[in-house]
């Protein structure tokens, strides 16, 4: 070998022990597909503990030590998967229940270290998963105020935020699917006038849609409230979750396919919804109305009725529900939901 063959080959060695002692990157943990396998639930006092203990610890080490109290206190290897899944991106969180609704499902987790909010919701198994429907993205003042009413609410409280609603009811958000296999998560949030402890001054409700593969098509203001029109509804200020549609949610469903829509209620207050204009008996028939009273049991909680169609002749027709009292014959509507079913 002559002289630069030798250079040559020492260069290429030395290139590839360089190559080699570099040190690894850490792995990463993509979200596969969530189960109830990844729920965790621990003993009542057992995440206070562990908050303690872990929050005292070298900031850099916190993840760790609160995966090792994971599993010591029983956390399955599905659980302790997600939630390392999500450490780096979403925070130190462990999935504390799940919801299968279609093909995306729900996911409710309960952040380790917050001040704050400890729950949130995340959208699991479509594309892209996870979707947390918190990510500010979704709630840009700019684009929020493209919708008349929250422009108008904006006008009046030039300090209006948005924020998070009830993430601990595992039972929202109110979920829309059909026999064409699309899903619309309405997902509801709190607008205040400022800061997290100011005044709270209605609702937004968002749609997010997927479609029959799963795939994330965006989300969008579904429907805006102002708090007095809330409370006349027999709910407090604070509720979440009631507000179905606003403007005009699509859904799409076969011939001969049976589809549900889910509106919130509470009849304690006598108030129910209707079909504010008769179905045409040519495309739909009404198989199903039935009201489905709170798990919790807690007076005047609210619930939910679930009105089911069959979907009998191809076309588009519009379904105009109403809420209301029947026996306050005059009385407006306090809530109106619309959908737009076409039928192929």
């Amino acid at each position: 070998m002559t002289r630069i063959g030798i250079l040559l080959a020492i260069v290429c060695a030395a290139s590839s022990l360089a190559v080699a002692q570099e040190p690894a990157k850490p792995a990463q943990h993509p979200l596969t597909r969530v189960s109830v396998a990844a729920v965790w639930s621990p003993p009542a006092d057992k995440p206070a503990a562990v908050r303690q203990k872990c929050g005292a610890a070298d900031p850099t080490h916190i993840e760790r030590c609160f995966l090792n109290e994971m599993k010591s206190a029983g956390a399955s290897a599905e659980a302790l998967a997600f939630a390392e899944s999500l450490a780096a991106s979403t925070g130190v969180v462990y999935l504390r229940a799940f919801r299968p609704v279609g093909r995306v499902d729900l996911a409710y987790i309960e952040y380790a270290f917050r001040a704050n909010e400890l729950e949130g919701v995340l959208l699991v198994n479509g594309n892209p998963s996870p979707i947390d429907v918190d990510d500010d993205r979704f709630t840009m003042d700019a684009e929020m105020r493209k919708n008349a009413p929250y422009a108008a609410l904006a006008e009046q409280y030039p300090h209006i935020s948005v924020w998070p609603g009830d993430r601990l009811n595992d039972k929202l958000p109110t979920v829309t699917s059909t026999g064409w296999g699309t899903q619309t998560f309405l997902v509801q949030y709190t607008l205040r006038d400022g800061c997290h402890a100011c005044a709270e001054i209605g609702t937004a409700t968002l749609a997010f849609n997927f479609d029959t593969q799963g795939n994330f098509q965006g989300a969008r203001v579904a429907n805006v409230t102002a708090a007095a029109a809330t409370q006349s509804a027999g709910l407090p200020a604070s509720s979440t979750g009631f507000d179905v549609a606003g403007g005009v949610e699509e859904i799409r469903v076969l011939a001969g396919k049976q589809f549900s829509i889910k509106l919130l209620a509470n009849r304690t207050t006598g108030y129910l919804w209707r079909l504010a204009t008769p179905i045409a008996p040519a495309l739909l028939k009404q198989v199903g109305n039935d009201y489905l009273a709170a798990d919790s049991g807690a007076p005047g909680a609210p619930g939910e009725e679930v009105w089911t169609f069959e979907a009998v002749g191809k076309g588009a027709v519009y379904l105009d529900f109403e809420y209301v009292r029947p026996f306050e014959k005059d009385a407006q509507p306090v809530k109106k939901a619309k959908y737009l079913v076409a039928i192929e």
